[in-house]
């Protein structure tokens, strides 16, 4: 069986490549492929799995599952065909996906998205880069390595907050103007992490329109007010993660993020106001 994928991923990857030049050199057309309508492009930890169960109870929406497909990210090298058919349940409907890894793809990938799904709509959330790294840093040094929160030092956050990893994802300003600079700033929605917990209604009204998708829904059906958890879905009588930041971890981030905030608070103003609070 190994020896089989050895082989059979060089082929994948030859056949992937060749299908995408031929794209991108208008050789052949896409009209025929179940593509996606829309893309969640993150943040990661800033509400997308919330979004994620939110959109699924719409009945003119089509989710992928999973999630996250990480398609233009991990699995690149498999042809565009094999993508496609992830929303062949969901040909007659709006059909999308949310992977939050895809704020961070290079320029050359976003435009390869351009080329084949131009029409396609684009959701970004952002939540206060203090509170995003903090729980990027629980999940991996804490929750995916099975360890206790008291186990990890103070330092190891520290170095976790400034690795690369980390500050990719904050970097809000660079997402954005590498986005917009191949899609039109009408096709990105953006939206804040405070609006969904304290106006998850209207903000997913909002969504629902840059998707043009009906707002008359039976908001009955949808978990708004309940925390949504990765693998589990909506849970009833969650007060949240009880991993609360140490002081001085507060401290470091907010020392280190405040200049990103500025310059956040100077593009978008009210609606990141409180991130400046400190």
């Amino acid at each position: 069986m190994l020896y089989q994928l050895r082989i059979l991923r060089p082929l994948l990857s030859t056949y992937g490549r060749l299908e995408k030049w031929r794209y991108t050199r208008g050789l052949c057309a896409t009209d025929q492929l179940c593509l996606p309508d829309f893309l969640g492009i993150g943040a990661q930890k800033a509400g997308t799995t919330w979004l994620y169960e939110n959109l699924c109870r719409h009945p003119g929406i089509f989710l992928s599952h999973p999630k996250e497909l990480h398609y233009f990210d991990e699995t690149f090298h498999r042809s565009l065909r094999f993508y496609a058919k992830h929303f062949e349940p969901g040909r007659y409907q709006v059909k999308g996906e949310i992977t939050p890894a895809y704020s961070i793809l290079p320029i050359a990938r976003i435009r390869f998205i351009r080329t084949v799904m131009p029409a396609v709509k684009l959701i970004f959330i952002m939540r206060n880069p203090s509170d995003r790294a903090w729980s990027q840093a629980v999940m991996e040094l804490v929750t995916k390595k099975k360890r206790k929160l008291a186990e990890v030092t103070d330092s190891a956050f520290k170095t976790y907050f400034t690795s690369e990893r980390c500050m990719r994802r904050n970097d809000y300003l660079t997402i954005l103007d590498n986005w917009m600079s191949v899609f039109p700033r009408e096709q990105l929605y953006i939206g804040f992490f405070e609006d969904i917990v304290n106006h998850p209604r209207e903000l997913l009204s909002d969504v629902f329109s840059h998707l043009g998708v009906s707002g008359k829904v039976n908001w009955t059906r949808f978990p708004l007010d309940q925390v949504v958890l990765p693998h589990t879905g909506p849970v009833h009588g969650h007060q949240g993660s009880r991993t609360h930041m140490r002081p001085e971890i507060r401290r470091f981030l907010e020392q280190l993020y405040k200049p990103e905030i500025d310059r956040l608070y100077e593009r978008f103003g009210e609606p990141i106001a409180a991130w400046r609070e400190v």
